[in-house]
């Protein structure tokens, strides 16, 4: 069976290199590369876009996020939902015959267009028909809904075609709907409309009234500039995106129901270093997403708000920087929880992550505060190489060029007599040449070390083989590659090979891009892949993380390429053995041992009096842990406690003090040395070679 790395695991393999008989393919996937971005929205290094003077496909697209250089405020006309009802031209729709009190609205059928500056009052319903703005570009705009239905069949139940900006105001108790059809009647060589509240420019929607928004075409609001929400209560049902705004989205305030079958919230921009980015400052949502839940491509960055997110793919996903700073979120989510492809701070907030693929994963991951916790079918937290939207516009690029090549190539093959030609001279190579192409590992032949990167020796026949992945027996180091063929631990969907093989002339490579950097926050995970997982290095400064690690052999609760440092903080995860690594050094002492509990088992660990300096409830069975406190001493020995009973510890069963009565107990010493056998194993048992740095892929963006 020819075995490839599946999606998500690509990454992991950043640098790797296989050797075929009688062919030397090496494979070099894009190394990790980002901006030096910090937590703070002004600490963020902001970079310039690709361009040059001959423009390609690619030249204009974001490679960096210029986050000091966006706008997060809002106007205080953005905020003022007053209005004049007395001097405001007030708009009655109605099929029959609409009618307009006032200057600056005219009458054409079943379409009503607002041409001049001012306030307008808009009531009543046209169930097939529209409301166009259509102004000098210098002019502001205020439509008043008041009880306002409209539908189209054909295109946007309202067109703001031209203005400065437009302010859509929901007045007090009022409700409001607007639907289209399945079917556009589009602008000549145009993609547009395409949503159902459709603008060309600046929208800004206040008020505290209500709008139902279906979108039966594609989009249900969309801006193609600045879409800013700062009160309202929206139901809104689209068959691609709920809320767009092409160059920003920014929502102070209001209550959200978002059903999309693409992305729920969403920016575009991906031209603009300043653009792009989607600000969530407040509000309550609920977004029900068939793609992602929030989706911007330079920025994300969550303040505050209540929101809860059920999305098909990414809950929350950027294509360079994300920051959550504060708010109460709860996430279900088919892919990533909290996805940015170059960095991705933890400042603030509630995030309760109940299921996901990854929870939290970027290039440069920080955590700085706030309160997490993360289940996990794969990785909990992980540091891998950034695809930024330029690296991505270049690779297609790149594979349109290559493409048109291979049909001139085989143009070419189909006439061998043609001029220049050469006629194959043989069966041509063993390796997946398609696979290379497409970012995946080519197969690895039978007898290859995939440890060592040694071939097999040439058959004498001189067939090659043809490769199989291991599926069991022992791994380098002596390490089982875990459970059956079922089992989805990371050896067996890597071909075989670990993502973290340390050795020198090993298979893969660290990247000194990827950081995972814990500084404070309260973090709990509990993962049945990697629960800590770093391409390559880690550093923890400060913080509680508390890890219930993965059961299979394959995959450990501390996983990284290239060096993982411990300064502060407090730190108890516990996992299986097969992957198991330790810290390679510290300025805090730390302890790694051998010792087995059960799923929902309390572990503790106290000094010589027989106070608990930390504990954890684990939601595995276990054979390893990894402690740290900064009460540790060097040298110091202490009680782990396993079964116990601890008291005054929360629903994690964490603790920094109290007490434990009954339990095993068993002594532990901890250093700031890494010590032990294999993989750092206090205790002995298998795994990775403990404080060893790995093969480093340079190369910062």
């Amino acid at each position: 069976m020819r075995t490839h790395l599946p999606y998500k695991k690509t990454r992991k393999m950043v640098g790797a290199s296989i050797v075929a008989i009688g062919l030397s393919a090496a494979l070099c996937l894009p190394g990790c590369s980002t901006s030096d971005a910090t937590s703070a929205d002004t600490a963020s290094v902001s970079g310039s876009s690709v361009s040059s003077d001959t423009t390609t496909a690619s030249s204009d697209v974001v490679s960096a996020a210029d986050i000091a250089g966006m706008d997060f405020e809002y106007t205080d006309r953005d905020q003022d939902s007053t209005y004049d009802e007395a001097s405001a031209t007030h708009v009655a729709l109605s099929q029959s015959g609409s009618t307009v009190e006032g200057s600056g609205a005219v009458v054409d059928g079943s379409t009503v267009t607002i041409t001049d500056e001012g306030t307008y009052i808009v009531s009543g319903e046209l169930t097939d028909g529209q409301l166009v703005v259509e102004t000098d570009d210098t002019v502001k705009v205020q439509i008043v809904f008041d009880g306002v239905t409209i539908h189209n069949e054909d295109g946007p139940a309202v067109y703001i075609k031209q203005t400065d900006k437009c302010f859509i105001t929901l007045a007090d108790g009022s409700k409001n709907t607007l639907t289209d059809g399945a079917e556009y009647v589009l602008e000549d060589d145009s993609d547009e409309p395409y949503a159902t509240l459709f603008s060309r420019e600046d929208l800004t929607i206040n008020g505290s009234g209500a709008l139902n928004v279906t979108g039966s075409y594609r989009h249900a609001v969309c801006s193609k500039d600045d879409l800013v929400i700062t009160g309202g209560t929206y139901t809104v049902d689209a068959v691609e995106d709920g809320l767009r705004g092409r160059d920003c989205v920014k929502i102070l305030d209001g209550t959200f129901s978002v059903v999309a079958g693409g992305d729920c919230i969403k920016s575009n921009k991906d031209t603009d270093e300043v653009r792009g980015f989607v600000s969530i400052d407040g509000g309550t949502f609920n977004l029900v997403a068939g793609d992602d839940g929030i989706q911007a491509v330079t920025y994300l960055r969550v303040t505050g708000g209540t929101v809860v997110i059920d999305a098909a793919d990414d809950a929350m996903h950027s294509d360079l920087d994300a920051l959550i700073s504060g708010g109460d979120i709860t996430i279900n989510a088919g892919d990533d929880a909290v996805h940015a492809e170059t960095s991705l701070a933890i400042d603030g907030g509630m995030i309760d992550i109940q299921s996901c693929y990854e929870g939290y994963e970027a290039e440069k991951l920080y955590i700085n505060g706030g309160d997490t916790h993360i289940v996990a079918s794969d990785d909990a937290i992980n540091a891998a190489a950034a695809e930024t939207p330029a690296d991505k516009a270049a690779a297609e690029a790149s594979s349109t060029s290559a493409s048109d090549s291979a049909a001139d190539g085989a143009a070419t093959a189909e006439d061998p007599d043609a001029a220049g030609a050469t006629p194959p001279t043989g069966e041509g190579s063993t390796t997946d040449d398609a696979a290379i192409a497409d970012g995946e590992m080519p197969s690895v032949p039978d007898g290859a070390d995939v440890a060592t990167g040694e071939v097999p020796a040439m058959p004498e026949d001189g067939t090659a083989p043809t490769g199989e992945a291991p599926t069991g027996g022992m791994g380098p180091g002596g390490g089982s590659f875990g459970g059956s063929n079922e089992e989805s631990s990371e050896r067996m969907q890597n071909g075989g090979m670990p993502d973290n093989a340390f050795a020198e002339g090993g298979a893969t490579m660290g990247d000194e891009n990827c950081l995972i950097q814990i500084t404070g926050g309260y973090t709990v995970l509990e993962a049945d892949g990697d629960a800590v997982d770093s391409n390559g290095y880690v550093e923890i400064t400060g913080g509680v993380l508390l890890v219930s690690g993965p059961t299979s052999g394959g995959d450990g609760a501390f996983d990284y390429d290239l060096s993982a440092t411990i300064t502060g903080g407090t730190v108890l995860m516990v996992g299986s053995t097969g992957m198991a690594q330790n810290f390679t050094s510290g300025e805090q002492p730390f302890s790694f041992n051998t010792i087995s509990g059960s799923a929902n088992q309390s572990v503790a660990i106290t000094d010589e009096e027989g106070n608990v300096l930390v504990s954890y409830t684990p939601t595995k069975q276990f054979g390893m842990v990894l402690a740290s406190s900064p009460a540790f001493e060097e040298g110091g020995t202490y009680q782990l406690v396993v079964g116990g009973a601890v008291s005054g510890a929360n629903a994690d069963g964490y603790t920094d003090a109290g007490a434990v009565s009954g339990g095993i107990a068993t002594e532990i010493t901890s250093s700031i040395t890494a010590t032990g056998g294999m993989g750092g194993l206090g205790r002995g048992g298998g795994g990775m070679p403990a404080g060893q740095s790995g093969d480093v892929q340079r190369g910062m963006r």
